[in-house]
């Protein structure tokens, strides 16, 4: 799901929150300059990227040859990628089951 695809589905769950709440599309003067959950939610995903792509350039780097690129910095760029992924693997998880269990609440 390309990140533009999923910038109109987060826009449209907060487009139909506030309907649903009967609240405007207006925001107060602190809220305007706060950013999204769709903002910061896509911006959380593009650094996970942005961590996975950095080991995985430094990890080609260091398999030809470079000399400035240490085995260290690979296993620990790796590292880093790992845990940024688990971590947003289970912040996704987390925000599934509170979906779901907002779904199966009775009206």
């Amino acid at each position: 799901m390309s990140a533009t695809l999923m910038r109109g589905v987060l826009d449209q769950i907060q487009t139909q929150a506030q309907q649903a709440s009967g609240q405007s599309r207006v925001k107060s003067g602190a809220a305007e300059n706060a950013p999204s959950f769709s903002d910061a939610l896509l911006n959380s995903i593009s650094e996970i990227n942005k961590t996975q792509l950095d080991a995985k350039n430094m990890t080609q780097q260091w398999m030809s040859g470079s000399s400035d690129i240490g085995l260290n910095d690979v296993m620990l760029s790796m590292q880093k990628s790992s845990i940024s992924f688990t971590f947003g693997m289970q912040a996704r998880n987390k925000m599934i089951s509170a979906y779901q269990e907002i779904m199966n609440t009775p009206v």
